[in-house]
């Protein structure tokens, strides 16, 4: 039996879909079946040892001018014949694909009213869609995403698996307090605690609401915390002029960092006082995960696929303010002992949420199909 992956995203940085694609390939490594084989499909060229990948894997090389969705449509979908199934890791498959294939839906965002253009409508929620309803088996990671998946896109039920995703064994809390000072100096020049988010700065993610939350807290009772913004401005948020509002110029750090290796960020993570993620709306949060294996208290809004990973591990607030971010931030800052307690449920928590059972799930999914 042989599998495709459309392993795109291996490309470049890899943050959400192509860390979500490096970990199900490195865990099938150890998951195939001695018949089984896989054929990772990409445009430029990669390097299978580099993650250790066995023989079972053979990497082909689709090499063309034509890069995202036009690659995928027009290289990558001629190749149907070779392989039994053909997973798509991100959103889409080849709309005129041939043969059977299995998707990925990590979220549905369009639910969230306003966070996206009228472009975005036209173009990825449509296709998004179509690819859900060719697609043999639709793969998410929640509750609310099949919901969503079910009722915006008109999925049979039958037709989804749900299938969590998860946090690598390697992420867990740093130890040496040599390690945790130099990154809190690395990034503030001094031995300074900080509240860090993670991720992309996308509309639904409340960047700004965050910073003004930060200078109420700073405003209130002169905490010594810094707040490092860790990832890609994608929408070129006027970072200067919110944090001069909020008047947190001097306290606020935006980075993006260039990883060797996605295991780098673990003492990002675990250097932290606090993680707040203040989104909206997510279909799931390997950011949220990565926090709470690194044992890092985390604050985060009590809605969909955020609400179902925590679970009563962390302080949730109900809206994405600035009096809610701040009381909530506060509490857990100032009560040293409703800190330890959220560090020791999200380390008990997050064992549910390992990668070995995603790329297990995930495996059996398209088993399935493929023997259909």
């Amino acid at each position: 039996m042989r599998f495709g992956v459309d392993a795109i995203r291996l490309s470049g940085q890899r943050f959400g879909i192509g860390r979500y694609t490096e970990y199900l390939l490195k865990h099938w490594n150890t998951l195939l079946e001695p018949s089984e084989r896989v054929v990772v499909f990409v445009r430029d060229p990669f390097d299978k040892e580099a993650l250790g990948l066995s023989d079972a894997f053979e990497v082909r090389v689709l090499a063309s001018r034509m890069g995202g969705v036009v690659w995928e449509h027009f290289v990558l979908a001629r190749h149907w014949r070779e392989v039994d199934v053909l997973f798509g890791p991100s959103y889409t498959v080849p709309l005129n694909y041939r043969g059977r294939s299995v998707v990925a839906t990590h979220s549905v965002n369009e639910v969230q009213e306003g966070a996206h253009t009228r472009w975005y409508d036209l173009t990825w929620k449509q296709r998004n869609r179509l690819s859900a309803r060719k697609a043999d088996a639709v793969i998410v990671p929640s509750e609310s995403v099949r919901q969503h998946v079910v009722d915006l896109y008109r999925i049979p039920p039958d037709r989804i698996d749900i299938v969590p995703e998860g946090v690598d064994d390697s992420f867990r809390p740093v130890e040496d307090e040599q390690v945790l000072r130099e990154t809190r100096e690395k990034f503030f020049g001094e031995d300074r605690p900080y509240i860090l988010f993670v991720g992309k700065f996308s509309q639904r993610r409340n960047i700004p609401v965050l910073i003004q939350a930060f200078g109420e807290l700073k405003r209130r009772n002169g905490i010594p915390h810094g707040l490092l913004l860790y990832g890609a401005n994608v929408h070129n948020l006027p970072i200067e002029e919110i944090t001069s509002d909020a008047g947190v110029s001097d306290s606020v750090v935006q980075i993006n960092e260039k990883l060797a290796r996605h295991e780098d960020i673990i003492p990002v993570y675990s250097a932290a006082d606090l993680y707040a993620f203040p989104s909206a709306y997510e279909g799931f949060s390997l950011t949220v995960c990565e926090a709470m294996a690194c044992g890092t208290p985390v604050v985060t809004v009590n809605r969909g696929a955020v609400a179902e990973i925590v679970d009563g591990a962390a302080m949730t607030v109900e809206e994405p303010d600035v009096p809610s971010l701040a009381d909530a931030m506060e509490r857990v800052l100032r009560d040293r002992e409703l800190h330890a307690s959220l560090r020791a449920k999200a380390l008990d928590r997050v064992r549910l949420f390992r990668w070995e059972e995603t790329a297990r799930g995930t495996l059996d999914v398209l088993r399935r199909v493929a023997a259909s």
